[in-house]
């Protein structure tokens, strides 16, 4: 898997006032990550607390709640974790929701397919 950074501009869901931040997009990672310190600045508040698994296999528990998140011309909300100090990634949920794939040869984001599958005359399904 290639790692590379994007320029994100995220923002408070409640109060749409974009702030730009580079963060590494981290396909691994179910849920983007963002610092604890820095969500409540823009005054995002925690709806859930998780337990996730780290990179190194150790258990922790995190608060969770929404982010706007915009890449060039796509925006949406998903969830972030409240992270650690200077944790600031960008994952699958978050990717998803935009509809948005890694070019990790390129070093990009790109638009993705995007299926609707399930409707009456799908070739998918004939």
């Amino acid at each position: 898997m290639g790692l590379f950074e994007v320029v994100v501009r995220v923002a408070n869901p409640a109060n749409p006032v974009f702030h730009k931040r580079t963060m590494l997009v981290d396909t691994g990672a179910t849920h983007s990550a963002l610092p604890a310190s820095f969500l409540r600045e823009l005054g995002v508040t925690p709806d859930d607390e998780r337990e996730f698994a780290l990179a190194d296999r150790e258990m922790r528990v995190y608060p969770v709640g929404e982010l706007r998140f915009s890449v060039g011309d796509r925006e949406r909300t998903a969830p972030v974790i409240f992270g650690d100090e200077g944790m600031f990634l960008l994952g699958a949920t978050s990717l998803q929701s935009l509809d948005l794939v890694p070019d990790t040869t390129n070093h990009q984001l790109i638009a993705a397919p995007t299926l609707l599958v399930g409707i009456r005359g799908n070739p998918v399904f004939e």
